[in-house]
């Protein structure tokens, strides 16, 4: 059996008195809340759980697992939670659910847009100000579309999918540029880290998140919130939170 098909509650309740504390913690952390863990990094759950992340690793292959990602696979399967927004209304079809996701994502964001933080960016980009772009992931498809729109327009920017080349270009912006960071989640560690180290360089930050209660969110200068915090965390780059 391919351990992302392993019952994890049955899992959690054969191994449970095996367990030690700080691991019997995640066990109850896990049972009660399986859709905050779906949506917590391995950084995030250990924060929740008061551990170290080898702990969380380690309990994950205690129960039988690969690892982290097989383990919220599975909690995603077993709690319906992959394709519980296409079950809202049988007579649609997924193709017709997606499109109406889309247009109320667009809506959504058009109407939380704030007009200072958008003209506060825009001021950088008047004065030709230097600017770093930076997203992991999915998210480096909506950093990179951002860069290639402004190179068009003349603005001078740099866009690197590794944060280790990203961190190496901090210079460039030092004192006077911009550092735009998407992160859907806010607690991307390569963003977050950025973000530490742009401060230090007095680099002004502006995030690109859809959780205004985030490690992003909190070290920005600059903050766009997205309406993407609601579609479910285990479709790893969900559409709408790209197109917001």
């Amino acid at each position: 059996m391919e351990s992302k098909n392993i019952d994890y509650r049955s899992a959690i309740q054969s191994q449970y008195s095996k367990l030690g504390t700080k691991k019997q913690r995640i066990a109850d952390h896990v049972l009660s809340k399986p859709q905050q863990v779906i949506a917590s990094s391995v950084q995030r759950l250990a924060e929740l759980c008061s551990c170290e992340q080898t702990t969380i690793i380690r309990f994950a292959q205690q129960l039988g697992f690969a690892g982290y990602t097989d383990f919220k696979l599975a909690i995603a399967r077993q709690t319906n939670s992959v394709w519980s927004d296409f079950q809202e209304n049988s007579n649609n079809s997924v193709l017709q659910t997606l499109a109406r996701r889309h247009c109320d994502t667009l809506q959504k964001t058009f109407l939380q847009l704030d007009e200072k933080a958008l003209t506060a960016i825009g001021d950088f980009w008047e004065n030709n100000a230097p600017c770093l772009i930076f997203g992991a992931g999915s998210s480096h498809l909506a950093a990179e579309d951002l860069h290639i729109k402004l190179l068009r327009l003349g603005v001078k920017s740099n866009c690197f999918a590794d944060w280790e080349m990203s961190k190496t270009f901090l210079g460039y912006a030092a004192g006077n540029g911009l550092l735009i960071l998407f992160s859907n989640s806010g607690e991307t560690t390569g963003a977050v880290e950025l973000a530490r180290l742009a401060r230090q360089e007095k680099i002004t930050i502006a995030g690109i998140s859809s959780f205004p209660d985030s490690a992003l969110a909190r070290s920005s200068d600059i903050l766009l919130l997205t309406p993407g915090s609601d579609e479910p965390a285990i479709r790893f780059g969900v559409m709408s939170a790209r197109i917001a």
